[in-house]
């Protein structure tokens, strides 16, 4: 089943060079944040294993939705 991962970079390597390496793992790239050193896409369970094995991946999470709810909402999680 195809997720949406959070590709968080270690530093070691230019964010370009990982990029290429996790579509190369068969990774889904849809936004690359260079300003705060992470990749968000989608794969599978396998894929997301494959890129924690990447050089400069420093975490690969599963990405949560947010929701702030309506101003004034004593519950924003």
């Amino acid at each position: 089943m195809t997720k949406r991962w959070i590709v968080t970079m270690s530093g070691e390597r230019p964010i370009r060079e990982v990029r290429k390496d996790l579509a190369k793992h068969g990774f889904d790239v849809a936004d690359v944040y260079d300003e705060i050193g992470s990749i968000s896409g989608a794969g599978d369970d396998d894929v997301a294993e494959k890129l924690r094995e990447v050089p400069g991946v420093a975490d690969v999470s599963p990405e949560e939705p947010i929701d702030i709810g309506p101003p004034d909402s004593p519950v924003t999680w």
